[in-house]
């Protein structure tokens, strides 16, 4: 488990970047081309917010029940199905909510004081007589991308049965196959930007995790090891997810002036733009990152939390990890 190297305080901003490669997956698909987020100029490949804070979910639901949390099953609001798979509705979630709570009398509060993900990012109830929203406390500032051009491979599939044509009974040729895109090898750079006012805010009637006992850094604990969490051991089986592994977490409290630069700009000071391993990408993030993260005020003093994988030996600044 992730444990934080400092206190943090009620106020201000904190920043995180987290970094993880895909390799021969297909992250995050466009929902209407059914393809890859593809930067058509550089060849980066690209994610959207609301699809890595879905995984993190997942990693925030396996660390509650790891920590011993209360009600760790029931820990994650947003959740699309129930345990049998079936459509879960913004009523029928609050219903299991307040029951795995043992709450009798509903309160608009609840979801947000009996969860883990809604302080952090957020919470729109939109109801007819019913509207509650809670501002996010955690955003990814830039669009997650690769810091480089990615190679992309056009692949055949085929299912294990073909159909048939209903006019004439017979297979028909083309059934069950299908060409899809797949990224070969991409390293993701997401930076998050941490409001701790804002989450003070909404983790102050928190039953899960109780913020006089730890305050923010307990939160932010909890969601780096979600990040994690989610990118390793507890990885979706899917074609789109099983193959993405998390590699570094580095979290500071900056001072003095930031430089705001997106970290998908890295590829401007690539030589070699085009990445294709491993090696490759940390050879370059070793050179990039000291004067990046320079350019964001983190500095050994500030680190609060850094955690690294054995694949991953670059020199990040803070403690050992």
């Amino acid at each position: 488990m992730i444990k934080l190297q400092s206190q943090l305080p009620a106020a201000g901003n904190a920043y995180i970047l987290f970094g993880f490669e895909a390799i021969q997956a297909r992250p995050n698909l466009d929902p209407y081309s059914g393809t890859l987020r593809v930067n058509d100029e550089t060849g980066q490949v690209q994610l959207s917010d609301v699809s890595i804070k879905h995984h993190v979910r997942r990693g925030l639901k396996a660390y509650a029940k790891d920590e011993n949390l209360p009600h760790a099953a029931e820990t994650v609001f947003y959740e699309k199905e129930d345990d049998a798979a079936k459509p879960c509705s913004l009523k029928l979630r609050l219903q299991r909510i307040r029951a795995a709570a043992g709450i009798a009398k509903p309160n608009k509060k609840d979801a947000l004081n009996n969860t883990v993900d809604l302080p952090l990012f957020g919470y729109v109830q939109a109801e007819q007589g019913d509207n509650f929203n809670v501002t996010n406390a955690v955003n990814t500032l830039f669009r997650p991308a690769t810091f480089h051009r990615c190679e992309i491979y056009w692949l055949g599939r085929n299912n294990a049965f073909s159909t048939l044509d209903k006019k004439n009974d017979r297979v028909k040729d083309s059934a069950g196959s299908a060409t899809v895109d797949s990224l070969e090898y991409g390293f993701f750079l997401s930076l998050w930007e941490v409001n701790l006012n804002m989450l003070r805010i909404n983790a102050a009637g928190n039953k899960v995790i109780n913020w006089e006992n730890g305050g923010a850094g307990k939160w932010i604990e909890a969601l780096v090891n979600g990040m994690w969490l989610a990118y390793s051991n507890e990885r979706y089986p899917s074609f789109t997810q099983r193959s993405q592994f998390a590699q570094f977490v580095l979290g500071w409290l900056p001072d003095g002036e930031l430089s705001y630069e997106n970290p998908a700009d890295l590829y401007d000071r690539l030589d070699k733009k085009l990445l294709k391993r491993h090696g490759d990408a940390v050879a370059e993030l070793g050179r990039l990152l000291p004067e990046f993260l320079g350019g964001w005020g983190c500095r050994n003093e500030n680190v609060f939390v850094k955690h690294q994988s054995a694949k991953f030996p670059v020199a990040l600044p803070g403690a050992g990890a």
